[in-house]
């Protein structure tokens, strides 16, 4: 009985402590925004996206050019 309340205890512990990790990932996850229409290319996109990004407006983001190759769209990240 005692062994099987130790193993028990050992289980327990594993599991809360897995469980601890998966919610620190979970909180660690940038929030997406909405997209961000621009005009220019793309390399203005990604000029925009990382002056945005040094001063820490944002902490990531995606750029995605239309079919014309006139107009972007900026797809921000932002920390939870």
């Amino acid at each position: 009985m005692r062994k099987s309340l130790q193993k028990m205890a050992v289980v327990g512990a594993g599991l809360l402590a897995f469980s601890g990790i998966a919610v620190g990932v979970a909180q660690a996850t940038p929030r997406q925004g909405a997209d961000i229409p621009g005009k220019g290319t793309i390399q203005d996109c990604i000029n925009w996206g990382n002056a945005l990004q040094a001063n820490g407006t944002i902490v990531g983001f995606a750029c995605m050019e239309d079919e014309g190759g006139n107009s972007w769209m900026l797809t921000p990240d932002y920390a939870n």
